[in-house]
């Protein structure tokens, strides 16, 4: 063990980081004299580490001396005992020094310094022992290194491909930590192959003379691993053919770890299962033929969601809205992911207030006609009852609109998160308070792109959502109607600390009438109703030519959320709104968004996250809205 003496790192210390104090120091080494000698003493350290309680003194420093190799800032996180910093203070206690010692000895040896040796050189404990500074003296030795890697027996993996999968090679420095780690590397490529029964064996030879190692692989191959059979487990409630259709795997194939990963990430993306296993039978190991387990865990296939929500109330006018509960919508829905047991997904809705109800009902097959292409039946009712003005003193008549449509959409993923989506929409749309007809049809065919990587469909902390669509609606499809729908909608979330969620919205839509606007119903443009939390609904839309409020051709919504915890499953949220509908998209100017700002909190139940959120314009005056609702808002 190399010794260093007391006075050295006294002086040391001092000198870096006490010079103010180096001429008092250096007078008060003469009268104290006796004591620096009685310190340098070995068993007098010991005796005074022993004495240290673990509620004792502040450990002011820690300094290193023989590390040679690594630098102080490499080791220090393989100890629990630190330096005490300016707000957080570090107590010494004598076994968890003790630990850290046997760590970083560990370490050192893990490294290839296999006659490491590290050891509590000096402490100085201050007089009235209130803290402590610790001297480390570590003797690092020689490194041992790598003679010679050899395999031996026979292999079909080329030599020069076996060597590129090892971390330790001839002239490389012996990192203990790494022999294992490369065994197991070349059993995952064999098995990779389909030798799920190789044995690799390793033996390492050391020279202590020379500090030098030698290790030798030998490699039993035996034959490859073939499927003779596939059988699911656990498909209670699910027919066996929805499992089977989802593995790209078959009998009599080599068993592949690719196919077994991309069938496991197919049975996931259908929604049905809490848990997927595929593996091996454990009594086939050894045999060239294996029986193929296939484990799932079904998830619960139905749900039923109640809700009681508004988009806004301005609390100027709540007495009112009591008496006819009018502000109040009350909605419901079904869902179920497999029907008959064979994955096909239904849903039925509804939603319903005095001024507005609709219902919605959808089907869907993820295999439609056979094929892995997911098709979509949906059918939508909406009735609604809204007011305009009748005159320059503000007087205001109800009119009823009406919109009955269905739609027919295909979908192909082509990876875990991309998919590609085209369809066809009819919708027949009534408006009570329009001039030309009253009654328009859209037919539509529709194209758009997804890119989902969320970890949570309903309340993500990760991820990314990108979608893209259009919509082309055109008289030679069947309809009245004539334009070109434009829409983009990115969502991110990033977890910047654990509990806590930063979600970022952008959005974008666009309506291209192919003539004049009339080929555009209002029913078809943008409604900024609930766009920007802190305005009433109609506060963000354009005016007509009249001063009228009206539906717009483009839409800019910009949404930024920070969630993060308060207590068990209550949640609070800080968030920022900025959006608007603009009359054409040439009207379209950044500068006049409507900028709201508000808090909300988010409780976590079964039936899922309950939200309250109040907010308040921040561009312009206005009075604070309360909203309330089932989920998150995106």
């Amino acid at each position: 063990m190399r010794s260093v003496s007391s006075y050295r790192f006294l002086s040391s210390r001092v000198v870096r980081r006490h010079a103010w104090a180096a001429l008092l120091f250096v007078l008060g080494l003469l009268a104290v004299s006796d004591g620096m000698a009685a310190r340098s003493d070995p068993a007098l350290v010991r005796r005074t580490a022993a004495r240290l309680t673990p509620a004792g003194p502040v450990v002011t420093d820690i300094l290193f001396v023989g590390n040679d190799t690594f630098d102080d800032e490499l080791l220090f996180p393989y100890m629990h005992t630190r330096e005490s910093g300016l707000i957080r203070k570090s107590y010494y206690d004598r076994r968890t020094f003790l630990q850290d010692l046997a760590n970083l000895e560990r370490f050192y040896v893990s490294q290839g310094f296999l006659d490491a040796d590290v050891e509590m050189d000096d402490i100085n404990l201050s007089p009235d022992s209130g803290s402590v500074e610790i001297l480390i003296g570590i003797y690092e030795g020689d490194r041992w290194a790598i003679e010679s890697v050899t395999f031996t027996g026979e292999h079909v993996i080329p030599e020069d491909e076996l060597r590129a999968l090892v971390m330790l090679d001839r002239g490389n420095p012996f990192v203990v930590s790494s022999v294992e780690q490369d065994r197991r590397v070349i059993s995952e490529e064999y098995a990779r192959r389909s030798y799920l029964d190789a044995r690799v064996s390793q033996e390492v030879t050391r020279d202590d003379e020379r500090r030098l190692v030698a290790i030798d692989y030998t490699i039993t191959e035996r034959e490859h691993a073939t499927i003779a059979s596939i059988d699911v487990e656990g498909d209670e409630k699910i027919r066996k053919f929805v499992v089977e259709r989802e593995l790209t795997f078959r009998e009599g194939e080599l068993f592949d770890f690719e196919k077994i990963g991309k069938s496991q990430a197919h049975l996931y993306r259908t929604g049905l299962f809490n848990s997927v296993w595929i593996e091996p039978a454990a009594a086939d190991t050894g045999k060239p033929e294996k029986r193929v387990i296939v484990r799932v865990a079904e998830r619960v296939s139905g749900e039923f969601d109640l809700s009681v929500s508004h988009s806004g109330i301005n609390f100027d006018e709540f007495e009112e809205g009591l008496q006819n509960l009018d502000f109040l919508e009350l909605g419901a829905e079904f869902r179920n992911r497999n029907v008959q047991g064979q994955a096909t997904n239904m849903t039925l809705g509804g939603r319903y207030s005095g001024l507005a109800r609709d219902v919605r009902a959808s089907v869907g097959d993820p295999w439609f006609l056979g094929k892995r292409v997911a098709a979509e039946f949906a059918a939508h009712y909406e009735w609604k009852e809204e007011e305009k003005k009748t005159g320059s003193d503000g007087e205001t008549e109800p009119f009823v609109t009406e919109v009955t449509s269905g739609s027919f959409i295909l979908s192909k993923k082509l990876d875990l998160n991309l998919t590609l989506e085209t369809g066809y929409e009819y919708s027949h749309n009534y408006d009570e308070s329009s001039a030309d007809g009253r009654s328009t049809k859209t037919s539509a065919l529709l194209l758009g792109a997804v890119y989902d990587s969320r970890n949570d469909v309903l309340s993500a902390s990760r991820g990314m959502f990108l979608g893209g669509e259009v919509d082309i609606a055109s008289p030679r499809l069947g309809g009245t109607n004539d334009f070109t729908r434009f829409e983009v909608d990115w969502r991110g979330y990033i977890r910047p600390r654990r509990g806590r969620v930063a979600a970022l919205e952008l959005r974008a839509g666009w309506i291209d009438p192919r003539g004049n606007d009339s080929d555009v119903p209002k029913l078809e443009r943008y409604d900024a109703a609930g766009l920007v939390r802190g305005f009433p609904d109609d506060a963000l839309d354009p005016l007509d030519a009249n001063g009228d409020v009206t539906r717009g051709m483009a839409l800019v919504l910009m949404r930024g959320e920070v969630r993060f915890p308060v207590h068990k499953n209550l949640r609070g949220a800080a968030f920022v709104d900025a959006g608007r509908v603009f009359g054409n998209i040439g009207d379209v100017n950044l500068s006049r968004l409507g900028v709201g700002v508000g808090l909300g909190l988010r409780f976590e139940t079964r039936i899922g996250v309950l939200r309250l959120d109040v907010a308040t314009p921040a561009s312009e005056k206005g009075d604070p809205q309360y909203y309330f609702g089932v989920g998150q808002i995106f």
